[in-house]
């Protein structure tokens, strides 16, 4: 391609390679005038033929004075790509000196990058006419919402839950605050904004909240609900009451004592496993047998269990959560925990978690459902991640091989480096919000692979629902992008 008359619509030119430039074989220099005011992330395309090349601004503007030369602005662009007669090439050359520099065309953009899909996130966070979406099987690699207070990621999930919910999806999302329940109501706040991406205010069209027996709810007509022991995976249940090794055996000992002699109709219930233990510990206070160390275990076993009795949940006389309501196509079901205790709210999302597993299991025709677990790192961490391995391995199998039936994890944390590596490497796609903890971005740059550096540089300084978004449905690298507003309510918790 060589030099060419600059048309109206050329906003510059290929200029030649200079020290200054430190260009490589697939970036190249662009002069254009002063005015021209180019920003880093604009997509340009190059040539004015049949074939061309598209290329994204990463550096820029440089400025330099030299006698007899028209004042110019330089900037370096990442070149992306080389069409050939409407076909993608492989790039194995550089635009000559004095190529024509054009603005990319949206159609163009869209199919270099492969952002066209039927969940639409928002647009290009430079370019605002190129619109950015996922598509449906990309939303089934599971999905990581990332950044700090106040940096948009409460936004994004529920954009998103709309979109999963517009495209037959049920969602059930495990609402630490509160913010959801009333997301059957078109929103009042930024809605001159909404409209800017084509979008009105409109409320979910299915909604039921639930809120767990011994907690309110902001929602006057959720249903309150209760777990019942019979129910719970027993290896779950011991680590989320945070029983120790020693207690756990004792646990499952006195269980199968029980069900050694209760008829085959009847199920276990939790006060029957604290009446069997009570016994043990009168027997032992009457006629002291077990050595000291088991005593104490069976003992500090007895106040543990008495208290998740206290919490009022576990066979409590409420229903249960039926499953075939939560896999309602365009169901959005939201588990109010805005006034429950850490250990009723861990307690929940593992029972639930397991019903849902089981379910889908049994019933592989029903609706795919994303499932949205907030602030992911309260319930399970990296740190508890050694005394917790039957609660990640649920969640893990519950990702890894509930994605071919449908089940879609929506992982919500401001503490990504908290997060055990199995469950964030589980994220094929994520959305970065802004981040400030040189720990938690050191976490995601290390586990995710398509972030160049100089848009790393950018997580500490990204605005109000710009987000970096990284996913396999983008060909060449992770995008910048600015989510557009929920058209749904939510409440607000400060």
């Amino acid at each position: 391609m060589g030099s060419r008359t600059i048309e109206k619509s050329a906003i510059g030119t290929v200029d030649y390679d200079s020290d200054q430039s430190q260009v490589n074989s697939t970036q190249c220099s662009i002069s254009t005038s002063l005015n021209a005011d180019l920003k880093r992330g604009v997509f340009v395309k190059i040539g004015d033929g049949p074939s061309y090349f598209i290329a994204q601004i990463i550096g820029g503007p440089y400025f330099s004075e030299a006698k007899g030369v028209s004042s110019k602005a330089k900037y370096t662009a990442e070149i992306s790509s080389y069409i050939e007669d409407g076909m993608e090439r492989t790039l194995l050359s550089r635009p000559l000196p004095g190529t024509v520099v054009q603005p990319a065309e949206s159609l163009e953009v869209h199919q270099l990058l492969g952002v066209s899909g039927d969940i639409h996130l928002g647009s290009l966070a430079i370019e605002r006419r190129f619109s950015v979406s996922l598509n449906v099987p990309t939303l089934s690699r599971h999905i990581g919402v990332f950044g700090t207070t106040g940096s948009g990621k409460s936004n994004t999930i529920q954009v998103l839950m709309e979109e999963a919910l517009d495209q037959g999806f049920a969602t059930l999302v495990f609402d630490i605050e509160g913010e959801y329940v009333e997301m059957d109501e078109p929103t009042d706040k930024l809605i001159e904004q909404l409209g800017t991406f084509e979008t009105k205010p409109t409320g979910v069209k299915d909604l039921k909240v639930y809120v767990p027996n011994p907690s309110t709810s902001k929602r006057e007509d959720a249903i309150r609900f209760g777990i019942g022991f019979e129910d719970f995976e027993k290896g779950v249940f011991s680590e989320v009451a945070e029983l120790s090794r020693m207690e756990q055996l004792y646990f499952k000992d006195l269980i199968d004592k029980i069900m050694a002699v209760i008829p085959e109709s009847e199920t276990i219930c939790l006060k029957a496993v604290i009446d069997r233990l009570a016994s043990r510990l009168r027997a032992q206070s009457d006629n002291p047998t077990l050595p000291p160390i088991v005593a104490e275990a069976h003992t500090t076993l007895f106040s543990k269990l008495n208290l998740v009795a206290d919490l009022n949940l576990i066979d409590v006389n409420a229903p249960r959560v039926n499953m075939e309501d939560i896999f309602k196509v365009g169901r959005l079901s939201v588990v109010d925990f805005s006034d429950a205790s850490d250990y009723v709210r861990n307690m929940v999302i593992a029972e639930l978690l397991h019903k849902v597993w089981k379910y889908k299991i049994a019933h592989p025709e029903s609706a795919r459902l994303l499932i949205v677990i907030e602030e992911a790192h309260a319930f399970i961490s990296k740190e508890k991640r050694d005394r917790m391995l039957a609660t990640l391995m649920l969640l893990v199998e519950t990702a890894r091989r509930g994605r071919k039936r449908g089940l879609i994890l929506g992982i919500v944390t401001q503490q990504p480096t908290h997060l055990p590596t199995e469950l964030l490497e589980l994220c094929n796609t994520r959305v970065i919000h802004r981040t400030n903890s040189t720990a938690n971005i050191e976490a995601l740059r290390e586990s995710t692979g398509n972030v160049p550096d100089e848009m790393w540089n950018t997580v500490t300084s990204l605005g109000r629902g710009e987000a970096i978004v990284s996913t396999p449905q983008y060909y060449s690298k992770a995008l910048q992008v600015m989510v557009r507003p929920c058209a749904s309510k939510r409440l607000a918790t400060e």
